[in-house]
């Protein structure tokens, strides 16, 4: 069952971030897009199945009060979506994704089926996000910089080399000692990782890295008591200085900042977009066409919903972020001898942190979007999964 779970996954987060090979200006072959959905829905079809001959439908109960106030926002936050294409003549598309496929798909189904084998999700993550890396390595050189691959802009090809440096991180932090060859390929797939993300000069991305390294050093040393990845982190960080990475980051890196910053702009633009975004925000927003007169997209999930969907979308979806992070946290309090109840957390992290420079939600979502739901659904229904997992057999 775990194995099938692996490739199941794994097929499922590649599959959602074919949309990043794609833009505004330059569009998604219809071919990529039909063999995205194909895979997802078959995916999808093959979980549900599990899910209904291991266990039927039943009523879902939370694993405590303040879980349960979560998925209330998020079920008020999907009305609110559906009031507002209701109110622009629209179809309820999205809100109905949100309000019935998120909540039965990603918070019920997936999280269950990985129950059934344990956690599999930071496996599938790493590996889908690095065969974009060493495809991109493979079949398109680096002949100038922002380098991006086969992704269709640099901060797509950042974000997925982040998304592989982070799950990447976590195997390198669960794997038993005893896989030393795995650790040490995993390793090596880290830094050419570390290299995409350097070579896309994604400032995002880096940050998101830089976070997610403090977060979890910080848990070894406070958590765990053990010092040793932070000894680790230094190592890397003084070998790093005196490689060729140090020339990367700064052609890359530093000097795109001092670009932006010389021209007085170091969002490229965004804070512009925003402030004509809130200026004509209205409690339900403008209508699914608002962001077509922008040159540029939201470049911020929150940013998005207000302008699509309006004032009160975008408070309920800020509420239920943070409140994410903080149940994500207490997690990691509540069960400090397990090592995987971080990752929920680290995911929610990254997901925010991205949310803050791309709009992220949609009726699928890239890889990080479809993990960030998956781990919400973990996070949301965790007792009773576990307990109901437990009497389960392998297929």
């Amino acid at each position: 069952m775990k194995i099938i779970n692996f490739i199941l996954f794994t097929i499922i987060y590649f599959s959602a971030s074919i949309v990043l090979m794609g833009n505004p200006y330059r569009p998604l072959a219809p071919g990529l897009i039909y063999v995205r959905y194909a895979c997802i829905i078959l995916c999808f079809t093959i979980l549900i199945l599990v899910y209904f001959r291991k266990k039927g439908l039943t009523i879902t109960r939370f694993p405590s009060f303040f879980a349960f106030y979560i998925f209330i926002i998020w079920v008020l936050f999907s009305f609110s979506v559906i009031l507002s294409e209701i109110l622009h003549d629209s179809f309820p598309t999205q809100g109905m994704f949100f309000l019935l496929v998120v909540p039965f798909i990603y918070y019920t189904v997936m999280p269950y089926v990985t129950n059934l084998s344990g956690p599999v999700i930071h496996y599938s993550l790493f590996t889908a996000n690095f065969i974009y890396i060493l495809i991109s390595f493979i079949t398109v050189p680096v002949q100038f910089l922002p380098y991006y691959g086969i992704v269709a802009n640099p901060n797509g090809f950042g974000q997925i080399g982040a998304i592989a440096v982070i799950a990447g991180i976590f195997l390198l932090f669960t794997l038993p000692s005893r896989r030393k060859l795995t650790k040490v390929l995993v390793c090596a797939s880290v830094v050419l990782s570390l290299v995409g993300v350097i070579l896309s000069s994604s400032r995002t991305s880096i940050l998101v890295i830089g976070m997610v390294t403090l977060i979890f050093a910080t848990y070894s040393i406070v958590i765990q008591k053990n010092m040793k990845p932070l000894l680790i982190i230094i190592f890397a960080g003084i070998i790093s200085w005196f490689s060729p990475i140090k020339e990367l980051f700064i052609t890359g890196m530093v000097d795109k900042f001092s670009t932006f910053y010389n021209e007085g702009d170091l969002l490229n633009g965004r804070l512009g977009i925003w402030e004509i975004v809130f200026n004509d925000s209205a409690l339900f927003g403008n209508g699914e066409d608002y962001f077509q007169k922008f040159f540029e997209g939201a470049h911020n999930s929150i940013v998005y919903i207000l302008g699509v969907y309006g004032t009160v979308p975008a408070l309920l979806l800020t509420i239920f972020l943070l409140l994410l992070i903080v149940i994500g946290f207490l997690n990691i309090l509540k069960n400090k001898n397990d090592k995987f109840a971080i990752f929920p957390f680290v995911i929610i992290v990254t997901f925010f942190l991205f949310s803050m420079t791309e709009a992220m939600f949609g009726l699928i979502g890239n890889g990080i979007t479809i993990a960030f739901y998956h781990v919400v659904g973990i996070l949301l229904f965790k007792a009773k999964l576990k307990k109901e997992a437990k009497n389960s057999s392998p297929i």
